[in-house]
C-alpha cells in the first residue's frame, strides 16, 4: 500500500516537472515562431561601420522587427576575412529569450559550413539549455549565460540607440550643429 502510494506521488512530481519544461519550452518557441514569421514580412535593416581590436574595419549588418511597439528579434551579421559571424536574438518585454550564435567559413567557390555555433534558451535570467557544436573558442564556457546575456545587453543598447536613427531617416531629420 504505501510503495503503491509513493508510486504514485512520484509519478505524479514527474508529470509536474516535465510539464513546466514543455511550458518553458512552449512558450519561446511560440515566441520565435511569431518573430520569425513577422520578420519575413516588416523587417528593417541598418549598418555600422566599425573597427575590431586590430584596427580591421567591418560592416555591421543590422536586421531588426518590431512588434506591438518593441523589438522581438534583431540580428547582427558581418564578414572578417572568409568567414560569417551570426548573431540572432529573440526579445520578448526587452528580455532574451532565444540567442543563435554563429561561426561560419564562407568560401567562394564550395558550400559554406559552420565552424562554431551556440543557441540557447531563457526564462528571464535563467539559462535553460544551451546547445554548442563545432570547434571550441578560447573563451571561458563555464559561464556562457554572463557572457551570453552581457552580450545581448550590450546589443540591445546598441539597436536601441541606432533605432531612432532610422525610423526618422523617412522623416523630416532635425540636424543640430
Amino acid at each position: 500500500m504505501l510503495r503503491s502510494f509513493l508510486l504514485l506521488v512520484l509519478v505524479s512530481v514527474c508529470n509536474c516537472l516535465s510539464a513546466q519544461r514543455s511550458d518553458w519550452r512552449t512558450r519561446i518557441d511560440r515566441l520565435v515562431e511569431l518573430a520569425d514569421s513577422l520578420s519575413m514580412v516588416s523587417q528593417q535593416t541598418f549598418h555600422i561601420n566599425k573597427f575590431t581590436s586590430e584596427d580591421r574595419p567591418i560592416r555591421e549588418t543590422w536586421h531588426y522587427t518590431v512588434h506591438n511597439g518593441r523589438v522581438i528579434i534583431f540580428e547582427v551579421h558581418y564578414f572578417l576575412d572568409s568567414l560569417e559571424f551570426q548573431e540572432v536574438y529573440y526579445v520578448n518585454r526587452d528580455q532574451l529569450v532565444c540567442m543563435e550564435q554563429y561561426e561560419i567559413f564562407y568560401p567562394e567557390q564550395d558550400e559554406d559550413r559552420i565552424l562554431k555555433g551556440a543557441v540557447g534558451f531563457f526564462d528571464g535570467l535563467s539559462m535553460r539549455q544551451y546547445v554548442t557544436m563545432g570547434e571550441r573558442s578560447g573563451r571561458n564556457e563555464q559561464l556562457p549565460s554572463y557572457e551570453v546575456i552581457s552580450q545581448f545587453k550590450d546589443r540591445y543598447r546598441e539597436l536601441l540607440t541606432n533605432r531612432p536613427l532610422l525610423e526618422k531617416k523617412g522623416k523630416a531629420v532635425i540636424f543640430v550643429p
